[in-house]
């Protein structure tokens, strides 16, 4: 009977699931991979062009938010909430790093090369 025990409970430790769930109010990765994207591309922008007018610069980049947003129907609250949760999981935030790094590199490459 012990044996039995001992087989069943074996059998439910490998059946547990460890990978935990994203809430519903945090993006997904590739969602959140792409807006950080657009983000950083806003911000490379920002500081390449703060330099000539910074007035100019500041107000640009606010709009260049407002549309990312818009785009990915999110508000600033739910970005900072899903950094928020990224933020506390350093593995999930450091492989979406990974990725942005990844494409941000290959644009890079493509427009090189034209």
């Amino acid at each position: 009977m012990k044996i039995y025990l001992s087989i069943l409970a074996c059998l439910l430790c490998a059946c547990y699931n460890t990978e935990e769930k994203i809430p519903e109010n945090i993006l997904s990765a590739t969602a959140f991979e792409n807006i950080l994207k657009e983000i950083h591309l806003a911000e490379g922008a920002f500081e390449l062009n703060k330099t000539k007018n910074m007035e100019n610069a500041k107000s640009t980049l606010a709009n260049n938010y407002t549309s990312i947003y818009s785009k990915y129907k999110i508000s600033a609250i739910d970005f900072k909430n899903t950094l928020n949760y990224y933020v506390q999981h350093p593995e999930k935030l450091e492989n979406i790093y990974s990725n942005v790094l990844e494409e941000l590199n290959e644009e890079r490459s493509t427009l090189n090369q034209k």
